[in-house]
């Protein structure tokens, strides 16, 4: 459980949290003590994510890399997959760095914005690390077989990513309990090549 501690220590806390969940990176920052206060009465332990939304960041904007893709049910393995399709006019490759901006949602039901922010270097060699086993999976299931870095430019279509499959990475195995957004995206001299919309609930896994 998280304590009323002095905001900076709070801080502190939970960007080593992040630092672990969103990519092991140091270039994480917290947007003030306010929103930290969101975290004092949430406890911390063994989880399960329940997907809830995934979705193009801006539907009418065509990226470089434009990932369109859903949630879908499957009902033969009673699970909750990933699907849609990839187009790619340019390599997915280390000259990007990945980032991300996570908003999580307050008791009051609203949305804490810029709760956290993220951007580390090697964009698709870090994606690599942290799916570590499961990346032959992952990326099969987006449609890239055997997939290395650089992802070459092409045509994809996931056919069912399996999203318990992220338990098995090399995430924490221990969160902040809550529902989070998640703008996950990939840039490049400020350009933005990529960037999808994750909502999520981390819960108990009983």
């Amino acid at each position: 459980m998280i304590t009323n501690e002095h905001p900076e220590k709070k801080c502190k806390y939970i960007v080593n949290l992040l630092t672990l969940l969103l990519f092991r990176s140091s270039s994480i920052s917290c947007t003030g003590s306010r929103n930290l206060n969101i975290f004092s009465a949430l406890p911390l332990g063994p989880y399960k994510v329940n997907f809830k939304q995934v979705r193009i960041c801006d539907p009418s904007k065509f990226y470089k890399i434009q990932h369109n893709f859903y949630l879908s049910y499957n009902q033969i393995s009673n699970s909750t997959e990933i699907r849609g399709t990839t187009i790619s006019i340019i390599p997915f490759d280390d000259t990007m760095f990945m980032e991300a901006n996570v908003a999580s949602r307050g008791a009051d039901g609203n949305w804490k914005d810029n709760t956290y922010m993220h951007k580390s270097p090697k964009a698709c060699s870090t994606f690599r690390n942290i799916m570590g086993a499961e990346w032959t999976t992952v990326m099969t299931d987006l449609g890239i077989k055997n997939a290395t870095c650089p992802i070459p430019p092409g045509n994809y279509t996931a056919i069912g990513v399996d999203t318990s499959l992220f338990l098995n990475t090399n995430l924490p195995k221990t969160f902040v309990y809550g529902t989070y957004r998640l703008r996950y995206y990939h840039t490049r001299n400020n350009e933005v090549y990529s960037c999808v919309l994750y909502v999520f609930e981390i819960k108990p896994p009983f």
